[in-house]
């Protein structure tokens, strides 16, 4: 695309070809040939001046691989001319989806005044990581305007790199749900060695032939075993809403919906120092919780994916999936429509803790707690509320 300077040489030569016309004078001619022969020169070195780039992006932490919301992380750029002529006065964009929206980081301009084969440009910089997610580095727009910047060439130059962010975790020091009885004490209500029957499974190559269900074979054609109870030690299920509630519009990481990611977090890593086996439950059309037990990896794997895109709201969600005997719920939103549901839990004999966002004290608005927080109360369920602006790890001790 040709520039301001080159329709002034374009503009320029034609009015001395003008001048040289009507006074005859030779070196006006030359003048005039001159210039313009410059701009179009300008063009043919300028047309080839993004190709043939390559580039490659390196995220490091100081300490470990795995990166955690409010790491500190080291990243590293490197472009370089994979054949043909030096490249000059290359401008580059790097958008860095780890930074915050308002950080300096999030948009860094680089130059390259040259950039020949076999010589690549380096760029380092440290930013802080702003929050949990599966981070994609957008293409970096390119810019050149040399040799004599008559002409601006853009381009785009793709260099993937997906990072994976895992929520913050804040170690809890204690978690009345769990603290109040030996883990001993209590059967859990899940798959496992034990004598009471759960329910029925496909069968698996392997399981005893005493096991099978032989009524459910009748019944089907096919094999089906029998599922015990695992009266080893006891659970805890994390199930946490990721119904499209009507969440405020922001672009601030300080949502109810982030805190009680890190809440579950928080949660489901006590649990497991206690020995306890976790179990995730939540809307699987948004994202599929794993089967069985999960580990720390599986966790926060999961909590770094998770968004509130559900169609399902949690109430069909708890009637559908089997519970430990311990649960916490997580909810980012008052929703008045979980009480009954946990109230029905409750009576089954499930230790239930709530976790509730109070949205109404967060720099966005949302919905009060209160509400909500004082029907469960009042049926026996411990509840902890968790409020904007305060430690929230200490607010569920």
């Amino acid at each position: 695309m040709p520039t301001s300077r080159a329709y002034s040489f374009v503009a320029a030569s034609l009015i001395i070809y003008l001048f040289g016309n009507q006074t005859q004078v030779g070196w006006l001619y030359v003048v005039a040939a001159l210039l313009l022969g410059v701009v179009v020169a300008g063009w043919w070195l300028n047309r080839n001046s993004l190709k043939n780039l390559s580039g490659k992006r390196q995220v490091a932490q100081a300490l470990e691989d795995d990166l955690y919301e409010g790491d500190e992380v080291h990243i590293t750029l490197q472009l370089e001319k994979q054949k043909g002529a030096a490249s000059s006065l290359i401008r580059i964009q790097e958008v860095c989806p780890l930074a915050a929206p308002d950080s300096p980081q999030r948009r860094t301009q680089l130059f390259i005044p040259m950039l020949a084969h076999g010589e690549p440009a380096t760029f380092e910089y440290q930013i802080t990581v702003d929050r949990r997610g599966v981070h994609t580095f957008p293409p970096l727009v390119s810019e050149s305007r040399a040799p004599f910047g008559f002409f601006k060439r853009s381009g785009v130059l793709d260099v993937p790199t997906k990072v994976l962010v895992y929520p913050e975790v804040r170690p809890l020091k204690r978690l009345e749900l769990l603290d109040r009885q030996l883990s001993a004490q209590v059967a859990r209500p899940r798959a496992g060695v034990g004598y009471e029957v759960m329910g029925v499974r496909p069968y698996r190559p392997g399981d005893s032939p005493r096991h099978i269900h032989w009524r459910s074979v009748a019944r089907t054609g096919t094999l089906v075993s029998k599922e015990f109870a695992d009266e080893a030690q006891p659970g805890l299920s994390l199930i946490i809403d990721v119904f499209a509630h009507p969440y405020p519009t922001t672009e601030s990481k300080h949502t109810p919906f982030e805190w009680a990611v890190k809440a579950a977090a928080s949660i489901g890593d006590y649990a497991r120092t206690r020995g306890y086996t976790l179990h995730l439950m939540g809307d699987n059309e948004v994202l599929a919780t794993p089967h069985g037990a999960v580990n720390e990896m599986a966790l926060l794997q999961y909590l770094a994916k998770i968004q509130p895109t559900g169609k399902r709201s949690l109430t069909h969600v708890i009637g559908v999936q089997p519970t430990q005997n311990f649960a916490a719920v997580i909810l980012p939103y008052a929703d008045k429509q979980v009480i009954e549901p946990l109230i029905a839990m409750r009576q089954r004999g499930i230790e239930v803790l709530t976790v509730i966002m109070d949205g109404a004290s967060f720099p966005v608005n949302s919905v009060s707690s209160a509400a909500i927080a004082g029907a469960l109360r009042s049926a026996d369920i411990m509840v902890r509320e968790l409020t904007f602006g305060d430690d929230w790890a200490g607010q569920i001790q």
